[in-house]
């Protein structure tokens, strides 16, 4: 941190978790936001009030704000997890949307202000799906509070689910007439599980089977230096990518309290369904257009996504000494500008040019990151599955991805990646073709023009590009735009 910044988010290099300076900060901050909190189950847990439990609703958020798990709380137990191996236990947040600060009557120069919040992603122009076109959860509820909660321990995750759903029943129903049987059932309530898939070597991996949260914006000191220590052994002191994010990229001022240091995240959680055995079999197409056999077969797919599976950049070559997981994302586009591995039109390099986006510098596009903090929902088979054989794969829906992320302004950074990175087919602006399609995984709307890509017909060599189209097998299920208070502001409510 520079010396008398005038603002704790504007420091220059990463924190240190255990400098005083930092500690109200992270004393009234909701954890996940800086760093994941790395619970292999999750719970969301949404929630619409009823108008005639409003200052019940109100005693209940003050009590749990008490409950809800701080950054400093967090970061405590990760450093007794790392020590001695012991569970910091259930992870809880709780976070609210536009309607519910509606809903408490929360003046409005008191509520966050912005004006995509307040819109709803339900008005955002993302060319989502239409609103009759979700699920019951987001199309039918006025969703006021989202409650995240995170255990290793599944059991215990929904026994703590049941035990949180059965306090907030009563407040989402009308008033009882005196002496009435309790109701037992409230519409007002719904519930997503999260359940994470990791592959051999311990990585989380996404339904298509690829590593997921590679790479993400790092916050503290001792994460960006272990990250330096695997990322550096084959390029020296030098960093390909700096990670390193001032505070101020996911962190704003929470408006409903007075106390200093109180901020909190704007919060992004999407339903996104994924038809695995579609996707694979589009995915040999390529494959096969390409003329790959045997296990050079997998570099369709790594041209797809942008990573083998592993996590591997295809932009980097077995000479290019890949080595350890910080290596994996320390990488950037200098030597890779005609898109010759990793195409223009791959999805890490569609949602993060590094540089080579050709309307912005690196310093201004890396404002547009977001820290993501996405789950698998559905379950299936853990062990290996062959891609050459696209029906063992599951079929239609079922199975995706609950994707969460934080961050400081919606419009100039989710909005933003998805409107004029993603969704545009013309982005990256470096492609000397002029036009690379829009993203094949996430991508949305455009015409079937925008989904016929140009693939390298021989990997890293320049030369006439091979045409192939590749479907859109990700189909946003539902969501909503949330605020993640500071302990204070949920207090204030």
């Amino acid at each position: 941190m520079t010396a008398h910044a005038v603002d704790i988010r504007d420091n220059t290099e990463p924190i240190d978790q255990n400098d005083l300076e930092y500690n109200a900060l992270l004393s009234n901050l909701q954890g996940n936001i800086l760093k994941g909190h790395g619970r292999d189950h999750t719970a969301n847990i949404f929630v619409q009030f009823h108008p005639e439990q409003l200052d019940k609703a109100k005693d209940w958020i003050h009590d749990f704000a008490e409950k809800v798990t701080t950054a400093k709380v967090q970061l405590k137990e990760n450093e007794r997890f790392k020590r001695n191996r012991i569970s910091g236990g259930i992870f809880k947040g709780l976070y609210v949307t536009a309607k519910g600060y509606d809903y408490f009557g929360t003046l409005d120069e008191k509520r966050p202000a912005d004006a995509s919040f307040r819109g709803g992603m339900e008005n955002a122009e993302l060319k989502d799906p239409k609103k009759e076109e979700w699920e019951p959860t987001f199309r039918e509820l006025e969703i006021h509070i989202m409650i995240l909660l995170g255990d290793d321990d599944k059991t215990k995750l929904s026994v703590e689910a049941a035990k949180i759903i059965e306090e907030l029943r009563p407040l989402t129903l009308p008033t009882p007439p005196p002496n009435s049987d309790p109701p037992f059932y409230s519409p007002h309530i719904r519930i997503e599980y999260g359940n994470t898939i990791r592959n051999a070597n311990g990585d989380g991996l996404e339904h298509f089977g690829y590593v997921d949260g590679v790479s993400q914006p790092l916050f503290f000191k001792d994460e960006f230096e272990k990250f330096k220590e695997t990322a550096t052994p084959s390029t020296g002191a030098n960093l390909a990518w700096n990670p390193f994010a001032p505070l101020r990229l996911v962190l704003v001022d929470d408006p409903t309290t007075e106390v200093k240091h109180a901020f909190g995240s704007y919060f992004v959680f999407r339903k996104l369904e994924q038809d695995v055995r579609a996707f694979k079999k589009n995915e040999q197409d390529i494959a096969t257009a390409l003329d790959l056999e045997n296990e050079d077969r997998e570099l369709a797919g790594a041209l797809v996504v942008g990573r083998f599976e592993d996590g591997t950049p295809v932009t980097l070559t077995n000479t290019d000494g890949l080595i350890g997981s910080g290596e994996a994302n320390n990488f950037n586009y200098d030597n890779d500008r005609a898109g010759l591995r990793c195409p223009f039109h791959a999805h890490i390099r569609k949602s993060n040019p590094r540089g080579t986006g050709g309307a912005e510098s690196l310093e201004d596009e890396k404002k547009h990151i977001m820290a993501r903090r996405g789950i698998p929902f559905g379950l299936r088979e853990v062990t290996p599955l062959i891609d050459s054989q696209p029906e063992q794969f599951p079929s239609g829906g079922g199975v995706g991805l609950l994707f969460q992320s934080f961050q400081a302004n919606l419009k100039d950074q989710f909005e933003f990646i998805q409107q004029a990175w993603v969704n545009n087919p013309k982005f990256p602006f470096s492609n000397p073709a002029g036009n690379s399609g829009i993203d094949p995984i996430i991508g949305q709307g455009g015409t079937a023009a925008d989904r016929d890509y140009n693939w390298p017909t021989k990997y890293g060599e320049p030369g006439e590009p091979t045409e192939a189209s590749f479907a859109q097998f990700v189909k946003m299920k539902g969501g909503e735009y949330f605020f993640a208070p500071s302990i204070e502001g949920l207090k204030a409510l």
